[in-house]
């Protein structure tokens, strides 16, 4: 099996003063994120937490793939493990020689001084590989498995470079240079219509995936089923109108859970979610479950809307939180939960109102929502 390496060569030359002096045993006990850096000087003690799950793009043999990572701590742990136990191979080699020759080295013969030479030259290349981490990836090429080694080049703080300040590092963020989020690999989606905005001719405009992310203009009705494209979460299968155009997968008592979350509470003018209305989006996460069971794979689209309280430009933007707040309390209790289910966000502001003219404050509450379509 060949051995690639794929390393940043700046970073790889770059030795310094601190690792060179810190012993074998500090790596492993009070270093919680594996990156080699001791948990008490570590200013970004979650590098492993902050790759996990990541994707970084290699090169090998001409060919350009993605690569994920995957338990990264384990992965550093496990090549260091072997380095370890090679090392003390080797130690046990050089003084076996050292004892036979009854501790003398005058006396070795110029074959046992080479290869003491050579044992103490593969020791120091391979401590240098402690301190200079990678992270080992298996890739297949031309039908055949190799180990491609990448370097992981955190600074003396433990920290990977950023260099647009957004929490992904430069190593696995496919838009280095734009601050974006964690899901979308460093990229950003503002008008949540899943269609990233470097790849978005719309960016600020929710729209479809076959327009580039620009909405459709027209009056079309593809499937006919009385939802106008522009409108049909599922403009390629026909759905009732009151589940924006997608056949219905929920049966009453999940419906009825589905309308209540989607009256979820927010204070006026904020996008941050009211301590009781996580209580009904925890029954909402049950029924995605029980829906992932059934249907294996599910779609949902959150549609934030917004009362007539303040300029068209600030409730637009001020709906597209909201639903991203439903969104992101979604996605975080979905987690480690093996579902594949995937979630897009779009605000709409006060463009369509339930409760046209608002009469008071009921009429205003019931114009702020976050509108739930759920679809296998």
């Amino acid at each position: 099996m060949k051995r690639l390496i794929f390393s940043f060569l700046a970073y790889c030359l770059l030795t310094s003063a601190w690792a060179q002096n810190v012993t074998v045993s500090g790596y492993y006990k009070t270093d919680g994120d594996g990156d080699g850096v001791p948990d008490v000087r570590d200013k970004c003690p979650d590098t492993d937490k902050n790759l996990n799950g990541q994707e970084f793009k290699i090169e090998v043999r001409g060919k350009e793939m993605f690569v994920k990572i995957v338990d990264l701590k384990g992965n550093f742990e496990n090549r260091r493990r072997r380095l370890l136990v090679d090392i003390s191979r080797l130690d046990k080699e050089k003084r076996k020689i050292v004892d036979e020759a009854g501790g003398k080295t005058d006396r070795l013969d110029a074959g046992q001084q080479s290869r003491l030479a050579e044992i103490d030259t593969l020791v120091a290349q391979k401590k240098n590989l402690l301190i200079n981490l990678c992270y080992e990836a298996e890739v297949i090429v031309d039908g055949q498995k190799e180990i491609v080694e990448i370097f992981i080049g955190v600074d003396p703080f433990g920290c990977l470079p950023d260099r647009d300040g957004d929490g992904i590092p430069d190593l696995v963020d496919k838009c280095p240079d734009h601050p974006g989020i964690r899901l979308y690999f460093g990229c950003n989606d503002r008008d949540g219509d899943t269609v990233l905005d470097h790849e978005d001719d719309c960016p600020d405009e929710p729209g479809l995936v076959r327009l580039k992310g620009c909405p459709d203009k027209g009056e079309g009705d593809r499937d006919g089923d009385g939802t106008k494209d522009k409108d049909d979460v599922c403009p390629d299968v026909p759905g009732p109108k009151d589940n924006k155009g997608c056949p219905k997968i929920t049966s009453k008592v999940q419906d009825d859970i589905i309308q209540a979350a989607s009256k979820v509470l927010f204070d006026s003018g904020k996008s941050t979610l009211r301590p009781e209305s996580t209580q009904i989006l925890d029954k909402l996460v049950d029924v995605i479950l029980e829906l992932a069971a059934k249907y294996k794979k599910l779609s949902i689209r959150l549609e934030g809307h917004t009362d007539t309280d303040g300029t068209n430009e600030s409730n637009l933007l001020l709906s597209r939180n909201r639903a991203q707040a439903v969104k992101t309390y979604i996605e975080q209790a979905l987690e480690g939960k093996n579902v594949e289910v995937s979630i897009s966000a779009a605000g709409y502001g006060e463009e369509r109102l339930k409760v046209s003219p608002e009469y008071g404050s009921a009429g205003k509450q019931a114009n702020r929502r976050v509108e739930i379509t759920i679809a296998n």
